[in-house]
């Protein structure tokens, strides 16, 4: 039997080890649970973040994640550039807006309270659209391509406000401006949570606390080109100009969530010093054509590199965002950039369904990566396990048959005449 008990000890090691190892896959990312509130245009006391500016309204939402230790803040505004900034800070901040030096569009206009409170800061600016003539189909920005070029700082919004959920923490900025007809738009969906969950539409993004979801999309946009596709320019703004960004391709567990969709992409701030953990922003390479989102119409997302030539980014900078209002001259920071685009080839262009839209994720932190549902570890535990059950119990009956074998021979040898 002690063949049969090693077999036995060995299977239940393996077992074990299996379970531990898929728990941790399935954990993924820390639990945290914060508390989350959201503001409109806080403090403004001035007509100009009040009311409609030339056709275009003011947009400023601030989404506040108080945990134990420290607060995440998530700012997004359509005012200048689209953007969207991250902030970890003291729980003691205070989050200001100087709503004159805003309207005069100056520097330094946002701020946390007292000085010092910020530990870590990042952002995204969502600085040129870009429309691309395909002739050849290859779904590929090249430097030969035909393009149209919109600056997302001459585009003009409509009222965030009407969009806001105060229980959801999300809200739409929404720009009519390149519409074809009268129900095209450009719209950026954000939203904060207070704790891990996921998303319930696809791609299903795995988010946390430390985190702020977006939905970028077209809809009906006008083009200029027979074979338009569109691709995006992303600036990416880091407070240390010591600590490099960085662009890395993670690979996923499983397609569970995201069908035939096995990678993330991610651009990773560096931590400015030990008191923090950096910041991100990651996406899956993909995108769907149609508001109803299935695998059937999802494409791929293309990303082109992370470009560090500051001189040439500065040529087609936005000369406004709220990263010019909270960090002043980004000069002084890191800034790099990359283009992404939308669509496969043989996939009829823009123009099939005039419709695209691309999530992602901002936040504090290292970004959460998918793990094994329970359901697949269930799967894959029973594909491992049942081997060794096999093993065990076969062991098991080979060495119980060798002992009866054994006592029977036994047996025989044995002279019945003799008492």
């Amino acid at each position: 039997m002690s063949g049969s008990r090693r077999i036995l000890g060995q299977g239940l090691v393996l077992g074990t080890v299996v379970l531990l190892h898929f728990g941790q896959l399935v954990k993924g990312t820390e639990d945290l649970t914060r508390n989350v509130s959201s503001t409109f245009n806080e403090g403004c006391n001035i007509p100009f973040c009040k009311n409609s500016n030339n056709g275009s309204f003011v947009n400023v939402f601030h989404i506040s994640a108080r945990g134990q230790n420290d607060t995440i803040h998530f700012v997004w505004s359509s005012y200048g550039a689209l953007t969207g900034l991250v902030a970890q800070t003291k729980n003691t901040a205070v989050f200001r807006i100087d709503w004159e030096k805003v309207k005069n569009r100056s520097l330094n206009a946002i701020s946390f309270e007292p000085k010092g409170a910020v530990l870590f800061s990042s952002g995204v600016i969502f600085s040129r659209l870009i429309e691309f003539d395909d002739v050849s189909d290859t779904a590929k920005l090249t430097p030969a391509s035909k393009i149209k070029v919109k600056s997302f700082e001459d585009l003009q919004w409509n009222n965030f406000n009407m969009t806001v959920s105060k229980t959801k923490h999300s809200g739409v900025f929404n720009s009519s401006s390149l519409a074809k007809g009268g129900n095209g738009f450009i719209s950026l969906m954000v939203q904060g949570f207070q704790d891990n969950g996921r998303g319930k539409v696809l791609p299903q993004l795995l988010h946390t606390s430390n985190s702020s979801y977006f939905e970028f999309a077209l809809k009906n946009i006008s083009t200029h080109f027979n074979n338009s596709r569109f691709a995006l320019e992303l600036v990416f703004v880091h407070q240390d100009k010591k600590n490099k960004t960085s662009f890395s391709i993670s690979r996923s567990i499983a397609d569970q969530y995201t069908p035939a969709v096995f990678y993330v992409d991610n651009v990773k701030f560096t931590p400015s010093s030990k008191d923090n953990l950096g910041g991100y922003v990651s996406w899956k390479p993909v995108t769907y054509t149609k508001e109803e989102r299935h695998l059937g119409n999802g494409k791929l997302v293309h990303q082109y590199g992370l470009k560090t030539n500051v001189t040439q980014l500065w040529d087609h900078l936005p000369l406004y965002s709220i990263a010019h209002a909270f960090w002043g001259d980004l000069k002084d920071l890191d800034i790099t950039s990359m283009n992404i685009s939308f669509g496969i080839d043989q996939d009829g262009f823009y123009k099939e369904t005039n419709y695209t839209v691309w999530c992602g994720l901002v936040g504090y932190g290292e970004a959460p990566l998918d793990g094994l549902s329970l359901l697949i570890i269930i799967v894959i535990s029973a594909s491992i396990g049942i081997p060794v059950v096999l093993i065990v119990f076969g062991g098991s009956f080979m060495s119980f048959r060798n002992l009866l074998r054994k006592k029977k021979g036994e047996a025989l040898l044995v002279d019945p005449g003799i008492n």
